[in-house]
């Protein structure tokens, strides 16, 4: 069944009214920590009712899951848009690469505050876990189609997925952890280089030395 004009109303207000609770509950984060996040904090600077919030949200837990899931839903719709794209395998594969660091880089700030509370890291972590699927189907029809054109060796798609994600993360957290910024474009060919030609010599490199 289609619906209504009046539900798709409705939804639209309750999308409006999350988004601005969640942008207040961000604001509380970033004055107050994960420990001052209070309810009637977020709903005076959202400027609701506190009743309100607990309609949309059932605990501070689920509302600053919520707050993390906007920060990457951008990064999420840009993924898709790279799979879909007519292009290369190869092309794909460091467009995915690249926008993963440009967007860490992009929201650095935004993250070392997120992750720099352990409470906030674990409900982030939670959270980026849940959406493992969804990234490793988009890495795993990369690999796939890089297969099919014979670009790719013929690996476990859906593993080569998992480690390529393995990998990106850890660049990234390892950042967030030691302050460490790292160029992009020089981490891109690095990360791009071992996924498609790997650690080993060649033949003609050994025997040069």
């Amino acid at each position: 069944m289609t619906p209504s004009l009046t539900e798709k109303s409705r939804e639209l207000a309750a999308s409006v009214m999350k988004d601005g609770i969640s942008q207040a509950a961000l604001e509380v984060l970033k004055q107050h920590g994960y420990e001052g996040l209070t309810m009637d904090r977020v709903a005076e600077v959202a400027g609701v009712a506190k009743g309100s919030i607990y309609h949309y949200f059932r605990n501070k837990q689920e509302l600053v899951t919520h707050v993390f899931e906007q920060i990457i839903e951008p990064a999420i719709q840009a993924g898709e848009e790279i799979v879909q794209k007519a292009s290369p395998a190869l092309q794909k594969l460091e467009a995915m690469v690249r926008m993963w660091l440009e967007y860490f880089s992009q929201h650095r700030s935004l993250f070392d505050f997120l992750f720099r509370d352990p409470a906030v890291r674990e409900l982030c972590f939670t959270s980026q876990r849940a959406k493992h699927g969804l990234a490793i189907e988009r890495f795993r029809a990369i690999v796939q189609q890089g297969i099919e054109e014979g670009v790719f060796r013929s690996l476990e798609p859906v593993v080569v997925a998992e480690m390529i994600i393995g990998a990106l993360q850890f660049v990234i957290e390892r950042q967030l952890e030691t302050g460490e910024s790292r160029p992009i474009d020089e981490t891109v060919q690095r990360l791009l280089d071992v996924f498609v030609h790997g650690i080993g010599r060649s033949e003609a490199q050994a025997a040069t030395g």
